[in-house]
């Protein structure tokens, strides 16, 4: 991604605007309110993942262009539409305690280019007191919050040539190559990994979410359809730019071959599992 878009991301994340466990958003074509296919995915698989007690709020929002008026009525018709899907899904109407439009006044990012904007034109939904959030975590995601670190696996003796590690919180938003601001911290820890081992060697693995199959999945922003690959792609750049040499990199693609959660993905987290990147130890 150009190097003014993570910076503004991460300002936008760190302002507290980007979304957490409790949250996810889907997004909408230019100037339309009607739900696309993989906004119904998202929904759909909320709805069979969904406890009888859950209560949400919709937050409708677009991007920059037209004026005020214009937005406000469009975002709002966005949040209906998310809201009569829900209830067509059989997702109770009393659960739904709040529905805002805020047109285009809370933007995640300053509307430069076609996957800015995308990002902008969403709605919210906010899970209100999700209790059983933390009955949702599975010993595996236990396990993952409790691994060692990028380094401590990278020095460990059993992490050889062949070994795959999972880049715990490399992640993108759906649909596109644009890493979310959370990443930041692993790249960086894994740009300062490549500097103290100047023999490594890695290929970089991307993997999509929220697919039927084993197909890659359309990329929103290059309107290609290999958005495994240019989410790998994109480390790999990422890192070529801060100093790490290319011939020590490689990429790859996998699609939605390999999913850490079986499809249909239930949860947001099962959904960001799903849409990782993965590095194999290909010289140590």
């Amino acid at each position: 991604m150009k190097k003014l878009l993570l910076p503004a991301l991460l300002l936008i994340f760190m302002t507290g605007h980007a979304q957490n466990n409790n949250s996810f958003a889907v997004h909408f074509d230019l100037d339309k309110f009607n739900l696309t296919t993989d906004a119904a995915t998202s929904l759909d698989s909320f709805v069979a993942a969904k406890k009888t007690d859950v209560k949400i709020k919709l937050y409708g929002h677009t991007d920059i262009m037209a004026g005020y008026e214009y937005n406000d009525a469009l975002s709002l018709k966005r949040t209906h539409a998310v809201k009569n899907y829900l209830v067509s899904k059989g997702f109770s109407a009393d659960n739904i305690i709040e529905e805002k439009g805020f047109g285009k006044r809370r933007p995640l990012n300053r509307n430069h280019g076609e996957i800015e904007m995308y990002m902008n034109r969403r709605v919210e939904i906010v899970v209100e007191g999700e209790a059983a959030a933390s009955e949702e975590i599975n010993n595996e995601q236990i396990k993952v919050e409790a691994a060692k670190s990028l380094t401590e696996q990278i020095k460990d003796t059993q992490t050889t040539v062949g070994s795959s590690i999972v880049l715990k919180n490399m992640n993108f938003y759906g649909g596109t190559h644009v890493i979310i601001p959370e990443s930041m911290p692993v790249l960086m820890e894994l740009v300062e990994i490549m500097k103290k081992n100047p023999s490594l060697e890695i290929a970089v693995e991307g993997h999509i979410c929220c697919q039927e199959g084993t197909a890659d999945g359309f990329d929103i922003g290059t309107r290609t359809v290999n958005l495994s690959e240019n989410r790998a792609r994109e480390i790999c750049l990422y890192l070529s730019k801060n100093g790490i040499a290319s011939a020590r990199l490689k990429y790859k693609g996998f699609g939605h071959q390999f999913p850490l959660t079986p499809y249909p993905e239930k949860t947001e987290e099962e959904r960001k599992n799903n849409r990782r990147v993965e590095i194999k130890i290909l010289k140590k």
